[in-house]
């Protein structure tokens, strides 16, 4: 199978973290064919508690420690990360051909068999031109929370998400460019659980709180003008992605 990358920044959740890692791996066909990479702040309080949960992890979990910085900026750092190390190290027929799938620390996978549906799923574009998305049990095929793209996405356009977002948004540009391509697929047999506090589901939180503090303003307003004053550099990556489309052959 190929391999698959999932990209996780995460701050003050070593529990919530190693909770996901133990789902992903727990629930996948192939593990050995799956790695997780998170990025953890510098200056995290619970950096320490981090590194305990390691010990128990996979393998395939590594941990990148860096500056504190929005996570627009920080799941690229772990795309990078992630396509040079798998093309490095991995030498076989699916060196080149890694799957990567946007993380979050409040999500638990629930279906046994998740790698290989994404798979399968990902088969159905043989140009490699897709964003793809699981059920999270919150939005459906309505939005894609959580993006599912392919190596060839992320070389053609240079970056996983935008970097341009203070912390939202992020979900939202990539699903834009892809249904701006015609190539947006809903997995609705493959749950990805969001364990968001509005949902009851968990608590309120520090890291929640992080995001939403008046200190900060209201982020998400905040990036949701960026958002609407970038339409034209998301249509630029459509035309891109539209060529590898047309000249797949």
């Amino acid at each position: 199978m190929k391999n698959i990358a999932i990209l996780t920044p995460t701050r003050a959740r070593p529990g919530r973290l190693d909770t996901f890692i133990q789902s992903v791996y727990q629930t996948a066909t192939n593990p050995e064919r799956v790695f997780c990479y998170n990025y953890i702040d510098n200056d995290d309080p619970r950096q320490k508690a981090y590194e305990d949960y390691t010990d128990k992890q996979p393998n395939n979990s590594t941990n990148i420690i860096g500056e504190p910085q929005s996570v627009s900026v920080s799941w690229n750092v772990l795309a990078k990360s992630a396509i040079d190390d798998l093309d490095s190290s991995i030498d076989d027929e699916y060196a080149g051909e890694t799957i990567l799938i946007m993380g979050n620390d409040d999500l638990i996978y629930r279906t046994r068999g998740w790698d290989t549906n994404v798979e399968e799923e990902s088969k159905k574009f043989p140009d490699d031109i897709y964003c793809m998305w699981m059920e999270d049990l919150i939005n459906g095929e309505k939005h894609c929370a959580f993006p599912i793209v392919s190596k060839k996405w992320y070389t053609t356009l240079g970056y996983f998400t935008p970097g341009v977002f203070n912390f939202g948004y992020n979900d939202t540009w990539v699903f834009d460019v892809a249904k701006k391509v015609g190539r947006t697929h809903f997995i609705p047999n493959t749950v990805n659980e969001h364990m968001h506090f509005t949902t009851g589901k968990s608590g309120m939180d520090d890291t929640y709180n992080r995001n939403r503090t008046q200190e900060r303003g209201n982020l998400y307003e905040k990036d949701k003008v960026i958002f609407e004053d970038t339409e034209s550099k998301r249509q630029a990556d459509a035309d891109k992605l539209l060529d590898v489309i047309k000249n797949y052959k």
